[in-house]
Parts: structure tokens; C-alpha cells; sequence
């Protein structure tokens, strides 16, 4: 099991937003036992106080999972039981880098995921109140996450460098090549796939 913690600054909103999200988009691949999936928040003034209603809010709207959300302090324990722990800004990766220790390494920032959008931040909306585009901005780096972990087969011993600056199986460079079968957990090709598209999905699952 892959266990994933998002973190931010109160776990008010974007990191809650973030389990939501992720939770969503693992539910509808149909991988969601390969996943334990919490966040957390660097400072949380007070326990257990309420997700920002304007995340339940976008949530409902996309139908993801929202049940229970209540804002938790990033715990030590945490480095060492989660495997990768996915945060929002620099300045929430400087912190958690700072008190991480040895599991510092587990540590990223969401948008890092892509060459295109490394270092970037997913800024506070109780700064900015740009609420979608927080939204649409994680949807884009999450659903990256997922296909991640779809190529290295729900293996959570990968290297994230190496698979954003690394060119994914040339079947999935068109989307109109494969798709996801839920019941199986692999890729399969479509008729349109193309001799390069069979030749690299042959390639990709030739060990099983």
C-alpha cells in the first residue's frame, strides 16, 4: 500500500482539498486499496477545527469524498509512517524538510511532479481567494501523481526526478491509444494504437 499525506499550513483547505481530490481520482481508477491517503497542517490553531467551507463546497461539486475532514497538526511519527508526503508550498517543504530528519527525501512540493510547473506553489486561498484555480491547478498535478503511480504499478519504490524528466511509454503519448481497466489495474490498447503504441505496451508489461 502507497500512503500519501498532503500538507499545508492550517489543513484547512488546500491540503484537504488535496485528499479529496486524490481520493476521487484513485476511487475512479478503481485503485483506492493501493492507497492510504491523509494531510495534515504544519500549524493548526485549534484541533479538529472545521475544512474551509468553500473546499466542501468544490468537493461536492466533483463529487469527491469529503466525510470526517477536520484540521490535524503534522505529527513526527508522520514522516516515518507515510511514504511520500506531498506538500503545497516552498514554504511548507522548507519546514517539513527542516524537521523531517532522515525522511527528508519523502518529501515534495505538489507541482514537482511535472518539469513544466516544478516549484511551483499552490498558494493560500484565504491569501489569493482564488479558490478555482487552487482546484484546477491541484486536479492537474494530482491526476499526474496517479499516472505515476499507474506506470511504476502501484509501486511506491520510484523516483520522482527521474520519472518527470524521463519520456513516459510511447503507448501513452496518445490518449487515444490506451485506456485504464479498472478490474485489472494495467493499460490496455485500443484499435487505433499504432505499431509504435503496441510495440512499447508489449515492452512495458513484457516481465508479467
Amino acid at each position: 500500500m502507497i500512503k500519501i499525506l498532503f500538507v499545508c499550513y492550517a489543513n484547512q483547505s488546500r491540503s484537504p482539498l488535496a485528499k479529496g481530490l486524490f481520493k476521487k481520482l484513485v476511487n475512479d481508477a478503481g485503485v483506492e486499496d493501493s492507497f492510504l491517503i491523509e494531510s495534515r497542517g504544519i500549524w493548526v490553531e485549534k484541533k479538529n477545527s472545521q475544512t474551509d467551507p468553500e473546499i466542501i463546497k468544490r468537493l461536492t461539486v466533483l463529487n469527491a469524498p469529503y466525510d470526517g475532514m477536520v484540521a490535524q497538526k503534522m505529527k513526527q511519527q508522520d514522516y516515518r509512517d507515510f511514504d511520500f508526503i506531498i506538500c503545497m508550498d516552498d514554504k511548507n517543504e522548507i519546514y517539513l524538510k527542516k524537521h523531517a530528519g532522515i525522511y527528508r527525501d519523502k518529501v515534495y512540493l505538489v507541482r514537482d511532479i511535472k518539469q513544466e510547473t516544478k516549484r511551483q506553489n499552490i498558494l493560500d486561498p484565504f491569501e489569493t481567494l482564488e479558490y478555482d484555480q487552487m482546484t484546477n491547478m491541484l486536479y492537474e498535478s494530482l491526476s499526474e501523481w496517479l499516472e505515476m503511480f499507474k506506470i511504476s504499478k502501484l509501486s511506491k519504490a520510484i523516483d520522482v526526478e527521474d520519472y518527470r524528466i524521463t519520456n513516459k511509454p510511447a503507448f501513452l503519448l496518445n490518449p487515444n491509444w490506451y485506456i485504464w481497466n479498472h478490474e485489472i489495474q494495467r493499460y490496455e490498447l485500443t484499435r487505433s494504437a499504432s505499431d509504435e503504441a503496441i510495440s512499447s505496451h508489449k515492452a512495458f508489461y513484457e516481465e508479467e
